[in-house]
């Protein structure tokens, strides 16, 4: 193999699952440092990959735009250019990180000269590891995707890499951030997001009130609700449970989420964007997990914990629930206990490494 590699990454979506793959771009960064690695993505996901420092050039993919009917054809004339655009690159490697049959197709057309992926037991769509010239076997043992992410690399010969993610934050954002937090009197403050994709990732919005109260009167600790669009009602009926002592709202887009996190002593959340984000940047979390896996889809940083409630079902993965979700029905006391050892432990770390 050439000692610097032409490399696509295909992982389309969603936020959190381009998060998964970052640690896997960075170790390819480091075991190649002077090839261009380019990425395939989804439209709605692009303004992620552009905060991340080493990619060469992005390549976006409008997906809904090509399931229209009748058929927009300038959305598939886009479609014929992109994969001429990226066949005019002669990739050496294309590594599909997401295992659908349209990605692995995506790998072919690409016209890399080797195509790596999930093999049967791992992909998520039949027959997509027929398309890959390598694939990973699934481990004896349940790991985290972010690992798995990493295994696939490491078939180019990569090597495990555990640092941070690189993110590249505009001026103007962290001027923003800035004045925000002054405005809010935000210092030494925790973060709760929840948010999340799917109804059954979603803790009770009332626990997250009582969970902020506590956080607040027992612990001496600041809470930021943090929402994305459509979700400023979650924000409301937390502060409601609060009553008069309401924590700060930060209505923001997910770039500034950035330097929000990366000042927060604890973000708190479930499985979705946010709470993953809050672990690429190394930040400490407890996270709040049903119908999805800690253990793969989990908290990955160190000083960071999961909870979870292990029922016959677990873990469903379901968008929708026969037993009105009763894997999220964990309590406050569970979750701020969490909250405590995690800021004891935190602490701790802090003051020994000092």
């Amino acid at each position: 193999m050439k000692s610097s590699p032409g490399i696509l990454i295909i992982r389309l979506s969603s936020l959190g699952d381009i998060l998964h793959a970052l640690p896997a771009f960075e170790a390819l960064r480091k075991a190649y440092p002077g090839s261009k690695i380019d990425w395939l993505v989804a439209g709605k996901c692009r303004f992620l990959l552009s905060a991340v420092r080493g990619i060469h050039e992005v390549h976006v993919l409008d997906t809904s735009a090509l399931l229209r009917f009748p058929p927009d054809r300038h959305a598939w004339k886009k479609l014929w250019d992109l994969i001429r655009n990226m066949r005019s690159r002669h990739y050496d490697l294309a590594f599909d990180f997401q295992g659908l049959l349209k990605t692995a197709i995506l790998g072919l057309l690409s016209g890399a000269r080797t195509r790596l992926g999930f093999s049967r037991e791992l992909v998520r769509e039949f027959p997509a590891h027929w398309f890959y010239h390598r694939t990973l076997s699934k481990p004896q043992e349940p790991v985290h995707v972010l690992q798995l992410n990493r295994m696939l690399a490491e078939l180019a010969g990569t090597l495990s890499v555990s640092s941070p993610v690189d993110f590249l934050v505009p001026e103007a954002d962290l001027q923003f951030v800035d004045s925000l937090l002054k405005r809010e009197q935000l210092t030494d403050f925790v973060v709760i997001n929840p948010g999340g994709g799917w109804p059954t990732k979603r803790w009770s919005l009332e626990r997250y009130g009582d969970l902020a109260k506590r956080i607040k009167s027992e612990l001496g600790l600041k809470v930021a609700v943090t929402t994305g669009p459509g979700e400023e009602s979650y924000y409301r009926t937390i502060a409601e449970r609060c009553g008069n002592d309401a924590p700060s709202h930060l209505h923001i887009s997910f770039i500034r989420l950035i330097p929000v996190l990366r000042r927060a002593r604890l973000v708190i959340g479930g499985d979705t964007g946010p709470f993953h984000l809050a672990c690429a940047l190394g930040v400490a979390v407890v996270g709040i997990f049903g119908p999805t896996s800690p253990i793969r889809n989990g908290p990955w940083t160190s000083g960071s914990e999961a909870i979870a409630h292990t029922l016959p079902c677990s873990f469903c993965y379901g968008r929708i629930c026969a037993t009105k979700n009763e894997c999220m029905d964990i309590s406050v006391d569970e979750v701020f206990a969490a909250v405590v050892r995690r800021l004891v432990h935190n602490e701790g770390s802090a003051n020994a490494v000092c």
